[in-house]
C-alpha cells in the first residue's frame, strides 16, 4: 500500500484512540532478546545471559514470523533488548514484520554501539530491504570516562562514536540519534546533570570531528529520564524510595531537560515538536509523578517480551498472557485485559506511572489537544 495511505490510516487510528475508541494497537514494543554485552550499572538486562536458563524459551524465528502474520495491523515497531543486534537473526526478525504488516511505517531500534561492524551491516541490509522508515538510537550516557564506567565496558564511548558515524553514513542524519539517560549520575561525579549533558555533547562532537565526521546538533541528542522495571530492566530492586534519589536529583534532571530545550535547533520538524512535548511533560512528571497526557498502553501500544509474554508496557510488571497460547495473536490478550479493567487502570493512573519514550510518543499522538497545550507551555 502507498505510504500516504499508511500515514492516513495511522492518523485515523490515532484519532480513534484519542476519543477512546478501542481498536487494534498501532505500535508494538518487542523485546527480541535479553542478550547484551554491556554491563550497565543502572540496568540488569545484561545479567540474564549469565543466569542458568535465562535465554531459554526466547521466541524462535519461526515463532516471530507467526507473531507478525497474526498481527498485520502494526504500523510502528520498536525492536529492543538487550542489544537487538546480538540476536543473530535480527535482520530476519525485522523483515518478518515488514513482510506481514503492509502498513508498516516506522522501525526503530536502540543499540549500545559496541559491535560497530555488525550493527552497520545490519543497518545496511535493513535499509536495502525495508520500505518503512528506519531510525536508530545509539546510547551514550556521559563523556568518555563516565560513560565507560556507567556502561561497564572499556572504550564503550569510542565504540559508540564509531557506530554512530558509520550508521549515520548509511542512513543520513535524520535517521539516527544519541540517547542519553540521566540515570546513575548522582553521586558519581562532581558535576550536575546539566553540566554532564554539556560535557557529553561536547565530547561527542570532539570525537566526531577528530574522525573527520560532521558534528551533531542539539536536535540529535535525546535525553531520557530514568525508570525502573522488574520484568524489563530488572532494576526495580535497586531503585531509591522515589525511583530518582530524592527531590534534589529530580531537580537536577529537570534542569538538564530545560538546558536541552534552550539550545538552538534550526528548522522546523514534527519530531522536534514531539521532543518539546516530551520534555514539557517530563518536567511535569518529575515535579508531580503524573503527566497531563494519558498513557495509551493497551490502546494504541502493546508490549511483547522475548518469551512471548504480553505486558501493559515496559514498566508495569503485570503479565497478561502469552502469545504462544493464542496462535501468536495479540488481540485476545489485549481484549481480555481491557475487559478485566487493566486498560481502565492505566487510563486512571492506577499503574506505576512513567514517562518513557516507548509510551510517551504514542500517547502524544493520541492526545492532540493536551499535547498542543504542552507544546505551548514547553
Amino acid at each position: 500500500m502507498s505510504t500516504l495511505y499508511s500515514w492516513s490510516r495511522l492518523a485515523v487510528r490515532t484519532a480513534a484512540a484519542a476519543v477512546g475508541v478501542e481498536s487494534t494497537p498501532t505500535k508494538l514494543i518487542f523485546v527480541v532478546t535479553k542478550r547484551c554485552h554491556s554491563r550497565c550499572v543502572y540496568c540488569d538486562i545484561w545479567k540474564v545471559k549469565d543466569t542458568p536458563g535465562g535465554l531459554d524459551h526466547e521466541l524462535s524465528l519461526d515463532e516471530v514470523r507467526s507473531v507478525a502474520q497474526a498481527n498485520p495491523f502494526l504500523q510502528w515497531i520498536d525492536f529492543t533488548g538487550g542489544e537487538p543486534t546480538d540476536r543473530p537473526d535480527f535482520v530476519h526478525v525485522v523483515q518478518a514484520f515488514a513482510a506481514a504488516c503492509p502498513d508498516l511505517l516506522l522501525v526503530h531500534f536502540p543499540t549500545n554501539g559496541i559491535a560497530t561492524k555488525r550493527i552497520t551491516e545490519t543497518v545496511r541490509e535493513l535499509r536495502a530491504t525495508l520500505k518503512a522508515r528506519l531510525v536508530v538510537t545509539v546510547s551514550i550516557d556521559g563523556p568518555p570516562a563516565l560513560n565507560d564506567r556507567l556502561r561497564g565496558i572499556r572504550n564503550d564511548f569510542a565504540h559508540a562514536i564509531n557506530t554512530f558515524a558509520a550508521v549515520r553514513r548509511e542512513l543520513g542524519p535524520e535517521h539516527i540519534f544519541v540517547g542519553m539517560t540521566l540515570h546513575g549520575h548522582k553521586g558519581s561525579t562532581g558535576s550536575t546533570s546539566s553540566e554532564l549533558v554539556e560535557q557529553t555533547f561536547a565530547a561527542v562532537n570532539e570525537a566526531l570531528v577528530a574522525k573527520n565526521e560532521a558534528p551533531i546538533g542539539w536536535d540529535a541528542l535525546h535525553l531520557n529520564i530514568p525508570h525502573f522495571s522488574s520484568h524489563y530492566y530488572g532494576n526495580a530492586a535497586s531503585a531509591d524510595a522515589d525511583g530518582f534519589g530524592g527531590p534534589a536529583h529530580r531537580a537536577e534532571i529537570a534542569a538538564a531537560l530545560r538546558l536541552a530545550a534552550s539550545k538552538p535547533k534550526p528548522g522546523v520538524s514534527g519530531m522536534r515538536a514531539v521532543e518539546r512535548i516530551y520534555r514539557a511533560e517530563a518536567l511535569r512528571y518529575l515535579a508531580t509523578g503524573r503527566t497531563s497526557i494519558a498513557c495509551s498502553a493497551l490502546l494504541s501500544t502493546s508490549y511483547l517480551s522475548e518469551k512471548g509474554e504480553v505486558y501493559p508496557c515496559t514498566i508495569w510488571d503485570k503479565p497478561l498472557g502469552n502469545v504462544r497460547t493464542t496462535g501468536y495473536a495479540l488481540m485476545p490478550i489485549i481484549t481480555a485485559a481491557r475487559r478485566d479493567g487493566v486498560r481502565r487502570a492505566v487510563a486512571e493512573g492506577k499503574c506505576p506511572n512513567c514517562w518513557t519514550p516507548c509510551e510517551a510518543y504514542p500517547a502524544i499522538g493520541a492526545s492532540p489537544v493536551r499535547s498542543l497545550l504542552a507544546l505551548a507551555h514547553g
